[in-house]
């Protein structure tokens, strides 16, 4: 595998841990403060 190529991959796993870790924040986050009463 060429160091490129090895870049490439590490870009894409930085911009998913930079996008996806935030997203899984924010609905954790909200769903404790939102709760939906239901009776």
């Amino acid at each position: 595998m060429t160091p490129s190529l090895m870049n490439f991959f590490y870009s894409l796993l930085a911009g998913a841990v930079i996008v996806v870790i935030p997203v899984v924040v924010a609905l954790i986050f909200l769903s404790q403060q939102d709760k939906v009463s239901r009776s």
